[in-house]
């Protein structure tokens, strides 16, 4: 089974929680992770400070030969997403099971 590491912001991921998340990604990438979801279920709002903080954990994460990806996006946060068409730099998937399933997949072809 692959270990999956999963931050879940609350809210609002803006500038003032960006941070926050920036600092968790360096701390797993330095424990060894490699497999990374960020769970997006409780977020509310999220603006382009939020968008950019993703885009560079998504960089972060491919720069050593990892996965980053969304899920369980809705509301205001998926359109953000989509209206900046990062849905093609970052996969996005209804649930953190679902990503789970898709490694499982690659991993068997």
């Amino acid at each position: 089974m692959t270990d999956i590491r999963i931050f879940q912001p609350v809210r609002i991921l803006s500038a003032a929680s960006a941070g926050d998340l920036t600092h968790w990604v360096r701390s797993q990438l330095k424990a060894g992770a490699r497999y990374f979801v960020i769970d997006l279920k409780q977020v509310l709002f999220m603006d382009s400070s939020g968008l950019g903080c993703l885009i560079l954990a998504q960089r972060m994460v491919t720069q050593v030969g990892g996965v980053l990806a969304l899920c369980s996006l809705s509301g205001q946060a998926r359109m953000l997403l989509e209206m900046a068409n990062t849905e093609q730099m970052i996969p996005v998937y209804d649930s953190v099971e679902d990503f789970e399933n898709s490694l499982k997949l690659t991993a068997q072809a």
